[in-house]
Order: structure tokens, then C-alpha cells, then sequence
């Protein structure tokens, strides 16, 4: 009986702690030409070690992977190419600015400086449209799809494992290649 209780006090605290989990809502991309935009948010993510990292002035960032793929029914969907979108703000204590800065696969896409804690967690965490993959290469036809997840620092389990705090992966709406089969 009393492992019973201890079983259904650690669910209960493990739902409870799911709940609050960093998780990218709203993921939807659309075609513009060649290019693939995506466009999205992360909901959750800024705890208390995330506001304190960045109040005291240290680079924070959170980094987007996203991946390209070929839809197909009934098995596993086929990459067709990665991304990586860091977002990186820091805080200037003596203008008490923020800037913010967005680097896709390293290379600075935008910068932009905001005042308010709130519009530096809106710059991090709402993304887009933003041209994240181009269709040049892509020589297949057919169904489309991005998968997105957030890494949001690392941690320590059992003081001496490092774990990497992350959100799951999440699809986004299928679209057919212009001139596919």
C-alpha cells in the first residue's frame, strides 16, 4: 500500500512538472518561391535560470534545429536537409538594452536591439516567417514538412551526467512541391 502512494506521488509530480516543459507551439510554413519559411513559437521557456543568466549580462541563447523533410505515408519521413537557428541576447547594464541577435547555420541573419524584458523573451521565442531552407537542390517532388525543436541550455543529473534541456520535435503542416507528383 505505501508503494502504491509513493508511485502515484511521483506520477502526480512528474505530470505536474510536464506541464510547465519548455514546447513549440504554432509551427506552420509556407513556400515563396524556392525558399520555405517557417514561422512558430516556444512557449515556456524561460525559467529561472534562463532570466538570471541573462539579467546578469552573459550571452543567452537558445537554439532552433530544424529539419526538412519528404513526406511519406505510411513510413518513416525521408531529411532532405538541417538548420540551425541560434538566437543569442545579451544585456547591456549601462544603456539597459537588449540585443539580440539571429544566426542561421552561423551566419547573422538580424539584430535587433529592444528595451523591455518582455520584448527580449518575445524576440527569443517567437520566430518568423523566416526563410529557413531553400528548395534549389531538392530534386524529388512531393510532400514537404518541417520538424523543429528547441535546445535551451544543459544541465546536471546526478551532479555529474550533463543532459541537455530540450523540447520534443514538432511537424508542421505538409505541403506539396509546386510542379510534384
Amino acid at each position: 500500500m505505501r508503494s502504491a502512494i509513493v508511485v502515484l506521488w511521483l506520477l502526480a509530480f512528474a505530470a505536474g512538472a510536464a506541464a510547465d516543459d519548455p514546447r513549440i507551439l504554432g509551427l506552420h510554413i509556407a513556400l515563396e518561391g524556392e525558399r520555405v519559411l517557417a514561422s512558430f513559437s516556444l512557449q515556456d521557456a524561460f525559467d529561472r535560470r534562463l532570466e538570471s543568466r541573462l539579467e546578469s549580462g552573459l550571452p543567452t541563447s537558445i537554439l532552433y534545429r530544424l529539419e526538412l523533410h519528404r513526406d511519406r505515408k505510411r513510413w518513416y519521413d525521408r531529411r532532405l536537409q538541417e538548420n540551425t537557428l541560434e538566437v543569442v541576447a545579451v544585456y547591456d547594464a549601462v544603456a539597459r538594452t537588449y540585443t539580440v541577435h539571429y544566426k542561421l547555420d552561423d551566419k547573422l541573419v538580424e539584430s535587433r536591439t529592444v528595451r523591455e524584458r518582455q520584448e527580449v523573451q518575445d524576440a527569443m521565442t517567437r520566430i518568423g516567417p523566416l526563410p529557413v531552407f531553400s528548395l534549389e537542390r531538392v530534386r524529388e517532388r512531393g510532400r514537404i514538412l518541417v520538424k523543429v525543436r528547441a535546445e535551451l541550455g544543459s544541465r546536471t543529473f546526478l551532479s555529474f551526467i550533463p543532459v541537455t534541456i530540450a523540447t520534443d520535435w514538432t511537424d508542421s503542416n505538409k505541403l506539396r512541391i509546386p510542379g510534384g507528383s
